[in-house]
């Protein structure tokens, strides 16, 4: 899902799950009791962070998650308690003994809320504990910017996750839909398998009034029931539509 340069994708076995739906009511399927990663991407010229929720549960309990100009964070896992472990995101059915409640509408829902750093090369460092030399490259900067204040501005093209303050944290690593569909229910989102993901502190200042948010609705597939109507089903690796004929998903190339 894609709006002011932002981007929320699901990422399933190691390749992104492709939408379907309306514009404002996008849906992902995936089977039923796998893991997924939720990738948040910044296309904008300035730094961002990240509030994620799933299920209407903040994801991070430690802070948001920052992205880089131009930079990606591929999410795995909860936040809760460490920086450096958790468990991962795992979708199962609503009758799943680890689901809270399977009556709340929000099961399914993965929103993000973005905020964009209010300069343009936006993660503030304190330079005590970096070697100018290691960064200043002769002729870049004009003359007064060759010795840095004690705060300065982090910037890095390649970068593919940042920091916020005190309340947010670096990876070091709409609408709702209905659904007729006999194969694709509604699931919600539980722990996983162990995860070592880490993250940590950093220092980042955003535009609190101004916000982008992004809904993406998750859906699960039955592994044992592939085909939804007389002429299409829908791929169990990937979530692609395929025609019930076809012996091979064009999304993904797996055998249906």
């Amino acid at each position: 899902m894609y709006k002011d340069k932002f981007v929320v994708s699901i990422i399933h076995d190691g390749h992104p799950v492709k939408e379907t739906g309306p514009k404002y009511g996008r849906r992902a399927a995936i089977p039923f009791n796998d893991e997924y990663k939720i990738r948040l991407k910044n296309k904008n010229d300035r730094s961002c962070t990240a509030r994620v929720f799933v299920d209407g549960k903040k994801v991070s309990q430690l802070g948001d998650f920052i992205i880089h100009a131009g930079g990606s964070v591929d999410l795995e896992r909860y936040v809760t308690e460490s920086l450096t472990n958790g468990k991962k995101f795992k979708f199962v059915s609503l009758n799943h003994e680890d689901v809270d409640d399977p009556t709340d509408f929000n099961n399914g829902i993965i929103k993000v809320e973005f905020r964009l750093a209010k300069h343009r090369n936006g993660i503030k460092i304190n330079w005590d504990q970096w070697n100018w030399n290691n960064w200043y490259v002769p002729g870049k900067f004009p003359e007064p910017y060759k010795k840095p204040p004690f705060q300065w501005y982090y910037y890095t093209d390649n970068a593919t996750s940042g920091g916020g303050s005190a309340n947010n944290i670096t990876c070091n690593s709409s609408s709702l839909c209905s659904f007729s569909n006999m194969d694709m229910n509604r699931g919600a989102t539980v722990e996983g398998g162990d995860s070592i993901q880490s993250f940590s502190y950093s220092n980042i200042d955003v535009e609190e009034d101004a916000c982008t948010t992004l809904k993406l609705q998750l859906v699960g597939l039955k592994k044992d029931n592939k085909v939804i109507d007389k002429k299409y089903r829908y791929c169990t690796r990937c979530g692609n539509k395929v025609r019930r004929v076809d012996k091979y998903c064009a999304e993904c190339g797996s055998r249906l």
